[in-house]
């Protein structure tokens, strides 16, 4: 396995798998925030308000989501040092599906996106 994903009909990749550290293929300047339950709790709109401008195109640097997506165990600052802040967008134990369907659900409704 390549383990990557390309378009249809064309070589262009969309989506690799990457060797840790990840941080090392991030722009300079992204703010890098880890998603855990025990988070400061935003609603998917406040988060997205937070930390994103509503401008998608604008200067401000980009951000980067940690997301664990594992059965058992929880991200933290300590095993990631490179996260600014930790965020929750519920007061329940979410899937990493739920948990980026709420994320982008709210950076959809902050630059209006339908």
């Amino acid at each position: 396995h390549k383990m990557k994903i390309k378009a249809s009909g064309s070589s262009t990749t969309l989506m690799k798998v990457i060797k840790n550290p990840f941080s090392r293929h991030l722009p300079a300047g992204t703010r890098v925030y880890g998603m855990s339950v025990g988070g400061k709790l935003y609603s998917p709109m406040s988060l997205a308000q937070a930390v994103l401008s509503d401008d998608p195109e604008g200067d401000d640097p980009p951000v980067c989501f940690i997301i664990g997506a594992m059965a058992a165990g929880h991200i933290t600052k300590d095993d990631h040092p490179y996260i600014e802040e930790m965020f929750s967008v519920s007061e329940y134990p979410l899937s990493g599906a739920a948990a980026i369907s709420r994320i982008l659900g709210g950076i959809e409704n902050r630059w209006g996106i339908v």
